[in-house]
């Protein structure tokens, strides 16, 4: 694998793994966390391609005799400190041409390098953090050149979400799922029989071994459906429902069929339901003829389509930037989901919601692509959407943050007027 296509991730990553460690997320949190993450990937690739163009080789053509000991082996306390001192507390670099000097004499080292140096910092009197920043960005490396030595390497599985590698490790189980699931899987039952995967957490999304094993029960969906069976039949019925739902990989093949078989086995209907609704449309979209694909030939009730789309849509509005997104939408549901265009319209709408600065500008939005598509219908729903149902309360406190009066009031009047159907609550 070349340099430059190593060393992007880890930038990204080295910081990003620290600011995820901190967060109780839900799986609309992860969504936006995933994106955020996708984004600074695509800021640091551009990044460093512009610091490789004026990065120069010394005539002695060894460029990383700083980052050696005289006996040669790496100074891993000067390389955990250049590291720290090139990315700023969000994980974004600050000095790109030390930080790209550092990563290529990194992805010069060997595995073996890599895990040693892995041991040495943990000896090394440094800042927790400082220490954690790194052990993250070795790791980053080593799972790009090695996963099962990336997994080895961490002896003892880390347990605790606090810590910055915590993800990471989930991410290490992730791609061995797909490359050597055996593996993944031995390594996960050695652990939960050395008692070394147990959560005292009522909380699904602090449970490790659940964060590891969701990856895992994924990728047998696709290439062992009785044996995906198997280890999901091990666990509560609230723990099936994290399983399925833990996850923003794309469904392919037979996966969600079986999916859906999995959750309808061993889930109580409405459970089951809801799992599978959840499931299938919380896959990363950003066009609509993936949201085809995503429902094409899969066993869906007329309720859970509904609820599918409703979250596929919300994928794509957030991952779409097209300024015709919203009339794409609307001729797309007139064929796909007729009679629900002007709701799902409103769902895309209503995806962004939290992302304007005040409530207004959404509202403008929505007025202007309600207008522009001659469907009043789409401002109602979306009104009953951003407001759940006409609720008294969230109305008065949106209209608190509108500064003009006019739409201010056009918004109290649709939300006062909302059909009987419309206004009941969900």
């Amino acid at each position: 694998m070349k340099i430059q296509q190593l060393i992007a991730p880890i930038l990204a990553l080295a910081g990003s793994g620290y600011w995820l460690s901190q967060q109780n997320s839900t799986i609309r949190e992860l969504t936006e966390k995933n994106r955020i993450i996708r984004e600074r990937v695509v800021l640091v690739e551009k990044a460093s391609s512009e610091a490789t163009s004026s990065f120069k080789t010394p005539k002695n053509g060894n460029q990383h005799d700083e980052f050696t000991l005289p006996e040669g082996s790496p100074d891993w306390k000067l390389i955990a400190e250049m590291m720290t001192e090139s990315i700023n507390p969000s994980g974004m670099p600050t000095n790109m041409k030390a930080l790209l000097k550092l990563q290529t004499k990194l992805v010069e080292l060997s595995d073996d390098e890599l895990i040693t140096g892995l041991k040495k910092i943990a000896t090394l009197d440094l800042d927790p953090k400082k220490t954690g920043m790194l052990k993250q960005g070795i790791l980053s490396l080593l799972a790009e050149k090695n996963p099962q030595a990336a997994l080895a390497a961490l002896s003892d599985p880390i347990t605790s979400q606090s810590d910055s590698s915590f993800w990471l490790q989930t991410q290490i189980i992730s791609k061995l799922a797909q490359e050597d699931p055996n593996f993944a899987i031995a390594w996960i039952d050695e652990k939960v029989a050395a008692g070394k995967l147990t959560s005292t957490s009522l909380n699904q999304y602090r449970n490790p071994r659940l964060q590891l094993e969701s990856p895992i029960i994924r990728a047998l969906l696709s290439s062992d459906y009785p044996a995906a069976a198997a280890r999901f039949g091990e666990f509560s019925d609230d723990e099936k429902f994290f399983l399925l739902t833990n996850s923003h990989q794309h469904l392919e093949g037979d996966s969600a069929k079986n999916l859906i078989r999995l959750a309808r086995e061993n889930l109580p209907a409405d459970k089951a339901s809801e799992a599978i609704s959840t499931a299938i449309g919380n896959q990363p979209i950003a066009e609509l003829s993936s949201i085809s694909e995503a429902v094409k030939d899969i066993p869906l009730s007329e309720s859970e389509k509904t609820e599918v789309l409703q979250n596929l849509i919300r994928s794509y509005s957030h991952n779409n930037t097209s300024e015709s997104k919203f009339e794409d939408l609307y001729q797309w549901s007139k064929t796909e989901a007729p009679g629900q265009e002007a709701d799902l319209v409103a769902t895309a709408l209503n995806s962004g919601f939290s992302n304007f600065d005040k409530p207004q500008n959404s509202f403008e939005t929505a007025l202007q692509v309600s207008e522009s598509l001659g469907t009043p219908e789409i401002l109602t729903s979306f009104v009953a959407q951003t407001s759940n149902n006409g609720n008294q309360e969230i109305v008065s406190r949106l209209l608190n943050q509108f500064d003009d009066p006019k739409l201010a009031a056009q918004y109290r009047i649709l939300a006062e007027n909302l059909t009987p159907n419309q206004s009941e609550p969900e």
